[in-house]
């Protein structure tokens, strides 16, 4: 019995359940794109958990690979409650052609931010995944193509 609790208390902590809650755009122009990412991290365990670091991977129109950004981000998440994140994603154009490549699209172009929370520590060191999908609008994009054209 003795043993059972011994074995028990030196269990490694399981890792937090993450809930993609929302995901905007706050800037889209010829340098780049950023989006706002909310997630609610739940830890299940007796005892408080720290992050690492947040990565997140930005896809435009299911195939383009826009990039991907690392934050290092130390949050405590509280044993038995939920825990709101914010994560900001900014990244630059590789390519310029293609916003002028989506500005001809004629309706929303959909993406997708796939990233994970880094969980680090001595007891548990993982990556807990997460996705979240939205879509730039066309009118996003064209103001993005106009705002960059300087009058003469």
């Amino acid at each position: 019995m003795v043993t059972c609790v011994l074995a028990a208390s030196c269990s490694k902590p399981a890792p937090p359940t993450l809930v993609p809650e929302r995901v905007s755009v706050t800037r889209i122009d010829m340098t780049g794109i950023a989006l706002d990412v909310a997630i609610g991290a739940t830890n299940p365990n007796t005892v408080d958990l720290t992050t690492s670091g947040v990565s997140s991977r930005l896809v435009v129109d299911k195939s383009h690979d826009v990039g991907t950004v690392k934050l290092p981000s130390t949050i405590l998440l509280a044993a038995g409650k939920t825990t709101p994140i914010d994560v900001p994603v900014e990244l630059k154009w590789g390519d310029v052609a293609l916003l002028a490549q989506l500005a001809m699209s004629t309706g929303a172009i959909p993406y997708a931010v796939d990233g994970s929370l880094e969980m680090g520590g001595s007891l548990l060191h993982v990556q807990v995944p997460f996705h979240l999908d939205g879509s730039i609008t066309h009118a996003q994009i064209v103001d993005a193509m106009m705002n960059s054209v300087t009058p003469r």
